[in-house]
């Protein structure tokens, strides 16, 4: 393994160290904001049919709002994250784990094109909203909600597999051929002589 640096798409050593630790904050507060919707869902849904008891409240779907907004630290170099795993990937020796982790960085890339195209889905619609349609209207909230809704799948797919990027930066660091100590520069060669004029 060579010590070149990556490419310049890639971010410096200290930038990803940064977005590492924001999507390891994210993938801490997705799994608390799960667990309070799995503890409100089971409050508030009737226990035969399964059906939301406050069906305008549900439909809020609190969230996926909360996750998106969760995800609003790693949204914006995801892709970068996706990119420089895929990078370190293809560094480290073959194995089970390698090969897993592959197929983790193939679902995080689809996940993350399509939370790109739903933002940009949503802009576009937000644009062409009436004018009356501002947040806490009907008509502003509920395309809102159908778009945090389409992107809930995406997101939740980093909250399942965003580890995958974290471990695959450990193995990386562990693998990194140590740097070769610089030598010093052999001494010029001697300077040629003239010979002694003669007398």
């Amino acid at each position: 393994m060579t010590t070149s640096s990556p490419p310049p798409s890639l971010p410096s050593y200290d930038a990803h160290q940064l977005y590492l630790r924001q999507l390891t904050t994210f993938l801490r507060e997705s799994r608390q904001i799960l667990d309070a919707w799995d503890a409100y869902s089971d409050k508030h849904r009737d226990p035969e049919t399964f059906e939301p008891l406050d069906e305008a409240a549900y439909g809020i779907r609190q969230r996926d709002t909360d996750t998106l907004n969760a995800f609003g630290r790693v949204y914006f170099h995801a892709d970068v994250l996706v990119d420089t795993a895929e990078h370190q990937l293809a560094r480290l020796p073959a194995s089970t784990a390698t090969r897993a982790h592959a197929w983790q960085i193939g679902e995080l890339r689809t996940s993350t094109q399509m939370l790109y195209e739903l933002h940009r889905q949503w802009l576009d619609l937000r644009r062409n909203l009436p004018k009356n349609a501002v947040p806490g209207t009907a008509a502003y909230d509920e395309p809102l909600a159908e778009s945090r809704a389409k992107a809930w799948h995406h997101l939740d797919q980093w909250g399942i597999y965003g580890q995958a990027l974290i471990d695959i930066n450990t193995q990386a660091q562990k693998h990194r051929s140590p740097e070769a100590p610089l030598k010093a520069p052999p001494p010029p060669d001697a300077a040629p002589t003239t010979p002694r004029a003669r007398r």
